[in-house]
């Protein structure tokens, strides 16, 4: 089979077996203490357009983590995303304006639909080439710069990707299950007055 046939097979085995991202490799934490997010980060070496990437890391898993596209919101995760996590590798990240050519937002995760307040374009990115360039990888340029890509212009584009698995959703606290009991209460006795 062809190399490119067997990386889509493997991602889409992967997606579709549910399975998770520490049996593909595991991924580097960006830690508290080097001044990070305490985020982990997986460069996945699929061959893959940005809308296969962004469906994948939605489906993977990490240690009892949710996975996204990554969304880099500041230099210092873009120097640790690029460089560490993805070694100087072409990647997609969640970034795109397709739709609303010009307004760059994050399509996953949790700045999902927020604009970008960081970027690191390449010098002349984004440019919109070739009839439509509507996603980001990064690692184009010097210094990990970023480029738009894929879309109409160039829809056969693929890259591997970037998955982030952020902080996992925090128990509740017990002041706020008191709450929540305590309106439930309240309910009831209004109902059972009626």
């Amino acid at each position: 089979m062809h190399k490119q046939t067997l990386s889509r097979l493997a991602l889409s085995v992967l997606v579709l077996t549910g399975a998770t991202a520490a049996q593909a490799a595991d991924p580097v934490q960006w830690t508290l203490g080097s001044g990070g997010n305490g985020h982990y980060y997986l460069y996945v070496d699929n061959n893959v357009t940005w809308q296969d990437a962004l469906a994948a890391a939605s489906t993977m898993t990490w240690a009892g983590l949710q996975g996204h596209l990554a969304t880099i919101t500041s230099a210092g995760e873009d120097n640790f995303a690029g460089a560490t996590a993805a070694g100087g590798r072409l990647a997609w990240i969640a970034a795109s304006d397709d739709g609303h050519e010009g307004s760059w937002t994050w399509r996953a995760g949790p700045e999902n639909g927020q604009a970008l307040t960081y970027f690191n374009w390449s010098p002349g990115e984004p440019n919109n080439c070739c009839n439509g360039e509507n996603y980001v990888h990064l690692n184009w340029g010097a210094g990990g710069s970023w480029n738009d890509h894929g879309g109409p212009g160039n829809s056969g584009q693929v890259n591997g990707f970037l998955v982030e698995f952020g902080a996992p959703v925090p128990e509740p606290t017990s002041a706020l299950l008191s709450a929540l009991g305590l309106g439930a209460l309240v309910v009831r006795r209004r109902l059972q007055s009626r």
